[in-house]
């Protein structure tokens, strides 16, 4: 008798990072960096309206079970350094919270397809993301 396995989604670890990016003048010279040191896998996301990667692990078994993404910076877009996604049960409350603690939104609340996202800074100026996804 083979044993069955039912597999559940582990719900989201609120309040920690869930995704990154990372932005790159040379995407092609960075991505090999971080596959050297890290052992990191890239796949090129096709269609887009800009060049992206998303970045798995080494052991990851799918190029969409990813840790973030890496970008071509294009001209004019601004390039602080690496983006920090922080996952949020409620991005609409978390916006209020963080606007009355000092935030600054920088990008409003923007759908993924995959759940949304908003970009601000913090009352240091420090750049991070909040996403809530689906479930």
């Amino acid at each position: 008798m083979e044993s069955t396995k039912n597999v559940t989604k582990v719900p989201p670890r609120y309040h920690t990072v869930v995704h990154f990016e990372i932005p790159a003048n040379e995407p092609s010279k960075i991505a090999r960096f971080y596959e050297q040191l890290f052992g990191w896998k890239f796949t090129k996301m096709e269609g887009g309206n800009m060049d992206y990667w998303l970045i798995s692990h080494k052991d990851a078994r799918s190029p969409y079970e990813t840790l973030g993404g890496l970008y071509k910076a294009e001209q004019g877009m601004s390039q602080q350094g690496i983006l920090n996604y922080f996952s949020v049960k409620s991005i609409d409350e978390s916006l209020k919270q963080a606007s009355s603690l000092g935030a600054t939104v920088v990008m409003p609340k923007q759908e993924t397809g995959r759940g949304h996202f908003a970009i601000l800074t913090d009352p240091n100026g420090n750049t991070f993301a909040l996403f809530q996804g689906r479930m």
